[in-house]
């Protein structure tokens, strides 16, 4: 059997949490492949396992035609989409190329049978060819790590709960086009998807609670044959605690401040609360000795409040860099509105750090409020400034919450763990039985 793949791109959370359960397949036995968006180039760091998908062509006049109406869609989307306001999630159409029929065109066949697994596909695939191509008996396991395959379009719906029963009106689009009619991107788009995923033998698979709940009330998804609680896995090899001396050192820190972190691909993403942990931080300007320490592309916004020093290191490459910005840290702020499962409070919570952050998505299932870190009410600046500042003042119980952080990390998050669950779900939808054990377990 072949486990084959599909992410847009090779960077991003999607695309570190596919490739890791990737990996963690191949060294479990699993024949893997993970197909990714040709527009990302060859990378030399990258083994053959993973493969830039190209796909079969129509004809030189059949592929001009479905590329013009391709360009002609996206350009309209994008007139729409500039009128938005700044900070929002991605928004996006189901025809992500002009024509990608399965198989991709480097793909061979195994007799003992094929699984196609989905992550995040918007910009990559084009729901009408891919899955009007996918023979009937075909099994799909789609991992949702946002909300996009069960909308008309935004990829964290803010609270909107129009995805339950069709979209329209949607509250992400300029009001002069959020229409409650056919023409509403939103709703267009709804039906779109909704048509292309009519009987396909479809298993949707997601990281936290919040998002599985989410997708068993969509009426996009009430097709699909089956639902699937699986969190990610973090490799606690890769990520693992450095000494916090050694690790301030190399950022340049004070090695006796006490050091709160915060950081996000996209710290400009709204969603992701950076404005929040500004006036957060505020309740914690008058302590001595704090400092902040913030990675990510873009920048903290403006704020009217007082706040300590912060030391703003950029993204963050590398599995040394990384565990160096997470074991520097006494605390790790995670403010974000709505979310996931987000990779970063695993990664710290490997590396020893506790978090304080935001009742919101599936952070709870992993913050055990009292003993591996703090929940604030989400969107409260003041009750998560207070949580912050009642972790930093006392030292002893937050290096035991940070002991928790990482048993909790190894017991029940690992990445073996991940991957046996996707093994037995493949198993089950081969009927091939038991797949190969994990060399890790």
């Amino acid at each position: 059997m072949q486990v084959s793949h599909f992410n847009s791109f090779l960077d991003g959370g999607a695309a570190a949490a596919a490739g890791r359960l990737h990996a963690e397949l191949m060294r479990s036995g699993v024949d893997s492949r993970f197909y990714y968006s040709a527009s990302q180039g060859h990378r030399p760091e990258l083994d053959a396992s993973y493969v830039a998908a190209r796909w079969q062509r129509q004809g030189l006049v059949r592929d001009a035609v479905a590329y013009a109406k391709f360009r002609g869609a996206r350009q309209s989307l994008k007139r729409i989409t500039k009128q938005r306001p700044v900070g929002l999630e991605v928004f996006s159409s189901p025809q992500g190329s002009p024509h990608t029929p399965w198989p991709p065109t480097q793909h061979v066949d195994r007799e003992d049978g094929n699984i196609l697994h989905l992550h995040w596909i918007a910009k990559f695939l084009d729901y009408r060819s891919f899955f009007g191509s996918l023979p009937p008996d075909q099994p799909v396991v789609w991992t949702l790590h946002d909300m996009n395959a069960m909308t008309g379009g935004c990829h964290f719906s803010g609270g909107c709960e129009r995805f339950k029963t069709g979209c329209g009106g949607c509250p992400q689009l300029p009001s002069n086009l959020a229409t409650a009619g056919e023409n509403d991107p939103s709703r267009r788009y709804f039906n779109e998807k909704k048509l292309a995923l009519a009987g396909i033998d479809l298993h949707i698979a997601a990281p936290s609670r919040w998002l599985i709940d989410a997708a068993r009330s969509s009426d996009l998804l009430a097709g699909a044959r089956s639902f699937h609680h699986i969190p990610y896995g973090i490799s606690t090899n890769d990520y693992y605690p450095m000494d916090r001396l050694e690790a301030r050192a190399r950022l340049g820190i004070d090695p006796d401040a006490t050091v709160f972190c915060f950081g996000a691909m996209d710290i400009n993403n709204r969603r992701k609360g950076a404005r929040e942990m500004m006036q957060a931080i505020a309740s914690i300007a008058n302590l001595p000795g704090v400092e902040g320490l913030v990675f990510g592309s873009g920048m903290l916004p403006d704020t009217e409040h007082a706040r300590p020093k912060i030391h703003h290191v950029g993204a963050v490459q590398g599995l040394l860099n990384q565990r160096a910005v997470y074991s520097a840290a006494d605390v790790f702020v995670l403010p974000s509105l709505e979310d996931n499962l987000p990779l970063t409070g695993l990664e710290a919570m490997a590396c020893g750090t506790p978090i304080v952050g935001f009742d919101a998505g599936g952070i709870p299932d992993y913050v055990r409020a009292g003993q591996n870190g703090y929940l604030a009410q989400t969107g409260n600046a003041d009750d998560l400034g207070e949580k912050l500042r009642a972790m930093l003042l006392d030292a002893e119980r937050t290096a035991d919450m940070g002991r928790r952080s990482r048993h909790l990390m190894e017991t029940q998050f690992g990445a073996a763990r991940e991957a046996a669950a996707y093994r037995s779900l493949y198993a089950d939808l081969s009927g091939a039985g038991q797949m190969p054990r994990s060399r890790a377990a």
